[in-house]
């Protein structure tokens, strides 16, 4: 769907090209933390199916399959990637990594029971999210991911308050 047809709040979180982990952890006003629920990599690159959870609520913020080419990164840091115990995101701050983000499509998808069950969501919710590839200031492509979010109630919240007005 095009980013202008993403409801709010899904749309501030998601049509932009910022990195998801500062902007989910400024929404839900919590550093943010890893679950990962499947891991696969090699010398070069990290695949992994994860989940990102408010620390301060433990509530999951965001379900998630990215995969990373290792490279490019600095090498601590490619062994805490490929540890995957921060966000890829808290790690390029950590690291200051210059990179910026490059959505290339939004889309609305009803919650499978992985999703349901990761996003403590109910099967068939619809839930929205993004296709994204992080780029290091060459632009060249590092990571791909695509980032789902659930519905919460403060998101539900705010959106009654908006259609109220």
């Amino acid at each position: 769907m095009p980013g202008e047809e993403v409801p709010y709040p899904y749309r501030s979180l998601l049509v932009h090209s910022n990195d998801m982990t500062p902007t989910l952890a400024a929404f839900h006003h919590s550093k943010l933390y890893l679950e990962v629920h499947e891991h696969e990599s090699s010398d070069d690159f990290v695949m992994r199916l994860v989940t990102l959870h408010a620390a301060s609520s433990d509530i999951p913020v965001e379900f998630g399959a990215i995969a990373i080419q290792l490279g490019g990164l600095p090498g601590e840091m490619q062994e805490q990637v490929v540890a995957g115990s921060k966000p890829l995101g808290a790690l390029l701050g950590e690291f200051g990594v210059e990179h910026y983000g490059s959505p290339s499509a939004y889309f609305a998808v009803p919650a499978d029971e992985r999703i349901a069950k990761a996003l403590n969501q109910s099967e068939g919710e619809i839930l929205y999210g993004r296709c994204n590839q992080l780029l290091d200031r060459d632009g060249i492509v590092f990571a791909d991911i695509v980032e789902i979010l659930p519905r919460s109630n403060e998101s539900e919240k705010w959106v009654q308050h908006v259609s109220s007005r």
